[in-house]
């Protein structure tokens, strides 16, 4: 019994781990070091106390999931992979609509998307047809939304 409660802890120390250090390997190694905790109850204890085992490492791993969902997003990489701010409901998207005719230069490759520089602001724009190189004149077009549609100038 030493031997499974070992496995069991060292999956779920391996585990918790993964929750500070993330990139799979820790949390595989806990997941193997908890299967195997399970498969030696079974071999050695017989169905009733491997079962038994299994269903207590099972409930222990659902409530650490439920633990984890809740505190990921306050560590240092969960804030860092979640959304920072929130659009309310009356937020409105950037007003593209005064860009139509207005030239500027391409500032990233156009193929079809890039960004270019329109006047003093730097936006996010999609090309019309053919591949705009950087540094190419631009105009738009149209705009849908926040959608700007450019071509090359000429």
């Amino acid at each position: 019994m030493t031997v499974v409660l070992l496995l069991a802890a060292a999956g779920f120390v391996l585990l918790l781990t993964e929750m500070f250090l993330p990139g799979g390997v820790l949390g595989a190694l806990g997941g193997l070091a908890l299967l195997g905790a399970i498969i030696l109850g079974y071999v050695e204890f017989g169905p009733v106390v491997g079962t038994v085992i299994f269903g207590a490492v099972s409930v222990i791993v659902l409530i650490g999931f439920c633990v984890w969902m809740a505190a990921f997003p306050r560590t240092a990489v969960g804030r860092r992979l979640t959304l920072g701010r929130t659009l309310s409901a009356g937020s409105k998207l950037p007003d593209t609509g005064a860009l139509v005719g207005a030239e500027g230069i391409a500032i990233t490759p156009l193929r079809p998307a890039g960004t270019a520089r329109i006047g003093d602001r730097r936006v996010d724009v999609v090309a019309e047809g053919a591949f705009v190189a950087t540094g190419e004149p631009i105009v738009v077009l149209l705009t849908a939304g926040a959608r700007v549609v450019v071509r090359k100038k000429g």
